[in-house]
């Protein structure tokens, strides 16, 4: 018998991930398959468990972090032949892996929606990448941005929300005092060292609702990867506003390139978020992982 592992993050959802997760669980044992919901920190999850090599599935209910917990522990400790696809349960703030793979599930009939995707099985393979030797498949953001995240990631109790972001944000950027980074893509400096900002990823969505790497592709190969002077609060404000009009890689001193290795440093530490959680402080080496991960779709 097949066997599917469902990961539930008890907070997801204001705690409807639970529910769902047993809903789900219910329902495809009545069609045949063996199940295990677990809901335990990702970092404590049994490694056997995720490379049995029956698993036909393991289905992620929660946000991108959690998503990214459940992978990573399955990449860390896992054959790579025996890493089974993932499906993604959108629960989270931003959702960007979600919307990436067009995932609209239906909340008053998920576990039917999602049952007959795991039967029909199809696949996509997305290009997944290191950041300090951790999975991210996403992006990840050196700068203010990260600075932000942070932030947020300090004053959290419990489950957030976009709003959750306001005043952490007008902290930071109240406080901020522009360190200079030094960005360089296989091998070659491409921008600073000097104030500034760099974004680095898989996909164009971004958490902001507009895209920090219109350019990115998921199955390249290549990460993309975009350095942006920002030396003060005005020149800040304008970067925003050309990033939401999608004009931010052609000003001028900007720096946006494709690469399989993207070494970002600094003479000070250096705020790092990778797939919108706290990823420590510079430097950071992103390396493109020569393995896609695969997911199940609608």
């Amino acid at each position: 018998m097949p066997k599917v592992l469902l990961f539930a993050n008890p907070i997801a959802g204001r705690g409807s991930a639970m529910g769902l997760g047993r809903s789900l669980a219910d329902r495809l044992t009545g069609e045949g398959y063996r199940c295990e919901l677990l809901h335990d920190r990702p970092d404590t999850i049994d490694p056997m468990t995720l490379c049995e090599r029956e698993v036909r599935c393991i289905v992620v209910i929660g946000g991108d972090g959690t998503l990214r917990a459940v992978a990573g522990r399955m990449v860390d400790h896992c054959p790579r032949e025996d890493w089974p696809p993932l499906l993604v349960v959108p629960m989270g703030t931003a959702n960007l892996m979600g919307q990436h793979l067009g995932i609209r599930w239906d909340p008053r009939h998920a576990a039917e929606q999602v049952a007959a995707a795991i039967r029909r099985r199809r696949i996509v393979s997305l290009d997944a990448a290191r950041a300090n030797g951790r999975l991210f498949l996403l992006m990840a953001g050196v700068g203010v941005d990260a600075q932000i995240v942070h932030e947020v990631d300090r004053r959290r109790r419990g489950p957030i929300r976009k709003s959750s972001y306001l005043w952490p944000a007008a902290r930071v950027v109240g406080g901020y005092d522009f360190p200079s980074i030094t960005v360089h893509a296989d091998g070659r400096r491409i921008f600073g060292p000097r104030p500034g900002v760099a974004f680095v990823g898989n996909i164009s969505e971004y958490g902001t609702g507009f895209p920090m790497l219109p350019r990115a592709r998921p199955d390249d190969g290549l990460l993309d990867v975009c350095a942006l002077p920002c030396g003060s609060r005005l020149q800040m404000m304008k970067l925003f506003l050309h990033a939401a009009a999608g004009e931010h890689a052609q000003q001028e001193g900007s720096a946006c390139v494709k690469a399989r290795l993207v070494q970002i440093e600094s003479d000070r530490p250096v705020a790092v978020q990778v797939d919108g959680e706290p990823a420590g402080f510079t430097p950071v080496r992103l390396e493109m992982m020569e393995r896609k991960l695969d997911f199940v779709v609608e």
